[in-house]
């Protein structure tokens, strides 16, 4: 592996000519779609949110706003649930006891999982297990969910995928102690499949000027018992697997403001996990402990801003694997250390430049491996640039230093420019364009190389593989094109979005046989190309004279992610990106009876791929999962709420046939539980 050293010259002559270049450009798009008729800014949004754009942001980069009415609406109980609406992610399907589940098994336009932000801050991602603090975060914690797809220097990896910004409830500004508190029940049934769900929930906030302060705490218990079928070309088998799960969250949070420009803010998050897990000859018991602490100091004078950032993340995990033949134990940990700075300067209504730094430094330590040091740099600076009234240019670069020892000796470098324009053709048309190059760098839980085992009875097959890490990953370096068309009115709007990108050293997560065990790894090929459109719309009716309102939102994302192949050179599809995903949504209100509801409808299509150097095809199963829920409220802060997932009881299915005649080599069914969960909430 080559080693190149940090450039520090070439980066100050990069930066210093940047701010020469872009001293004279400006102010933020932002186009939003709002259930109540009001025009706020210009930046594609699925709802109205005032506070997302309190800085009169102008950038041409786009960004789409989910907000905490639009999660309620729909029965979210998740940011994973939230997402299912916006175009251009493939949800996990099923998430094994040891596979990618919840927000780090998602996957963005044929490549890795978005990057996920709490209040501007990355997270790092989910344990092995499959689990990360986002997914502990509920919509009564949540003020909005920003979802940026286009690259921003002014965001972690310049938004290589996705970055997915969760910006938390503000206290309440009033003086009273307020808030909610949540219990929810739920048992599900289907054949031998059973699973029994608890859960407890507490928000609340309150002021006492000069301080705010609030805090959320959940706990949940999840009981179940899933099947698994497995089929050979001589027999059939069938797999009983019981698990016990419990996690906890609490999360306080303190502001202090100095006065109406400064304010002091620390947050907390706390988060443990536990999953015991059983089959017949074998034992699984998986740990993890969680704690990030983030603080800023943030100033605000009119249009211009600063924001001091210093956070600190630990995490603790434990895996046991025991069985008749063999016992497991990882015991793994990660430390980091960040420190950011973020500035904005609005020259005038035309023209705003933002710049900063950001340093992390982190340490992964396990019983498995060597022990892997990260440092982290960056600088960068952005301009944009309203020249008429119809358009917006915005300009960025992002310089990046990484340097890693100990499981692995890798110094690199990156500078990642972006170019971004906005055409207003009216108030309701616009056209944004976006050209990058970006570089994402592998997570350091991918680097280590210690296998967790599989369960079931085909454990360590082509279906079921062992799941393993690669310290030799390189990062990927992403070239990204990609133009959107919209027509946004304050009832709603349609969006076409066409992207294409030329990914080198793709990381794609290949299954190979080892000491006569199938183990899936990460791995870099040499070249691949992603291409799809992505189309999406959403129209709201407004509460009208007889309490009716009503809102419904649809997408359809197409995909194709192509790798080179480095010795035939010729081009494979990728084997677990489907060619395409549709969801559509409606929510309805009546406000006399205080009720709300919701549907959703997700498809995926069947395919088939080849297996990366394998002599067989897998076909996954054709997929349709209906979600519902309904919510009444009741006199004194009094509610319930029905939700139901998984209603058509879809099974995933994956089947490995020979390449040569077609013929069944393997095939896995994991059994689908439809999941109905009962709550009662109450507001103080």
């Amino acid at each position: 592996m080559d080693a190149l050293q940090p450039s520090w010259k070439f980066s100050a002559l990069t930066f210093a000519l940047l701010g020469v270049s872009i001293t004279g450009w400006a102010a933020d798009n932002a186009q939003v779609a709002t259930a109540e008729p009001v025009q706020v800014l210009k930046t594609l949004k699925l709802q109205a949110d005032s506070s997302a754009n309190k800085n009169n942001d102008i950038s041409a980069i786009a960004k789409t706003i989910i907000n905490r009415e639009e999660m309620l609406k729909y029965g979210d109980q998740s940011v994973s649930d939230a997402l299912r609406r916006a175009a251009g992610f493939q949800m996990p399907s099923a998430a094994g006891p040891r596979g990618p589940g919840g927000a780090s098994g998602m996957r963005f336009r044929g490549g890795g999982a978005p990057i996920f932000m709490i209040n501007g801050e990355p997270v790092q991602g989910g344990p092995r297990g499959g689990m990360s603090m986002i997914d502990t975060l509920t919509p009564d914690m949540i003020e909005r969910i920003e979802i940026t797809k286009q690259p921003s220097v002014t965001q972690a990896s310049v938004a290589a995928s996705a970055v997915i910004n969760i910006i938390l409830k503000e206290p309440l500004q009033s003086s009273r102690l307020g808030g909610t508190a949540r219990v929810s029940y739920g048992f599900n049934h289907s054949g031998a499949s059973e699973e029994e769900r608890k859960n407890i929930t507490l928000q609340m906030d309150g002021r006492d000027s000069p301080w705010l302060y609030s805090l959320s705490a959940n706990q949940n218990w999840d009981d179940s018992t899933s099947i698994t079928e497995t089929q050979t070309a001589n027999q059939t088998r069938v797999q009983k697997n019981v698990a016990e799960r419990k996690g906890s969250m609490i999360s306080p949070r303190l502001e202090y403001e100095i006065d109406d420009e400064k304010k002091i803010v620390a947050e907390l998050f706390y988060r443990n996990y536990e999953r015991d897990g059983s089959r017949s000859d074998q034992v699984q018991q998986d740990k993890n402990d969680s704690m990030r602490l983030n603080t800023r100091f943030e100033r605000q004078v009119n249009k211009n801003s600063d924001k001091v950032r210093l956070s600190y993340e630990k995490q603790n995990e434990t895996e046991l694997t025991r069985s008749p033949l063999s016992s497991l134990y990882i015991d793994q940990q990660i430390e980091e250390l960040g420190l950011a700075y973020d500035g904005v300067r609005q020259f005038d209504e035309h023209r705003q430049i933002k710049f900063g730094l950001d340093t992390h430094s982190s340490r992964l330590e396990s019983n498995t491996a060597d022990t892997l040091d990260e440092q982290r740099y960056a600088l960068y600076s952005e301009g944009s640039w309203r020249f008429t009234d119809q358009q917006t240019l915005t300009v960025g670069l992002r310089q990046e230093w990484i340097h890693r020892t100990g499981l692995v000796d890798y110094d690199d470098q990156n500078l990642s420019p972006v170019v971004a324009h906005r055409y207003d053709f009216d108030d309701h048309w616009s056209l944004q364009t976006n050209i990058s190059q970006a570089f994402r760098s592998p997570k350091a839980a991918d680097l280590l190389p210690a296998v967790s085992i599989s369960t079931d009875s085909d454990a360590g097959s082509l279906n079921n593989p062992d799941r393993g890490g690669n310290p030799f990953l390189r990062p990927e370096k992403i070239t990204a094109y990609e133009s959107t068309l919209g027509f946004n009115t304050p009832a709603g709007g349609v969006n076409v979005t066409g992207f294409y990108r030329q990914i080198d050293d793709y990381i794609e997560s290949v299954i190979q046989q080892e000491n006569g065990r199938y183990v899936k790894r990460p791995q870099n090929q040499d070249h691949a190309t992603t291409y799809g459109v992505e189309l999406s719309g959403r129209y709201a009716l407004k509460q009208n004279a007889q309490g009716h309102s009503w809102m419904l939102n649809g997408q359809l994302s197409t995909i194709r992610a192509k790798v080179e192949d480095d010795i035939t050179h010729q081009n494979r599809l990728v084997s677990d990106v489907a060619p395409y995903t549709a969801s559509m949504g409606l929510s309805y209100n009546y406000q006399p009876w205080q009720l709300s509801t919701s549907a959703n409808l997700s498809y995926t299509p069947e395919f088939t791929r080849a297996l990366e150097n394998q002599a067989y095809d897998r076909t996954s199963n054709e997929r349709v999962n209906l979600d519902i829920s309904a919510t009444k409220r009741f006199k004194k802060g009094w509610a319930t709420t029905l939700s139901a997932r998984n209603l058509l009881s879809t099974d995933y299915k994956e089947r490995l046939n020979y390449q040569s005649d077609g013929s069944l080599y393997q095939a896995r069914t994991s059994r689908a539980i439809p999941s109905v969960l009962f709550s009662v909430e109450k507001k103080f």
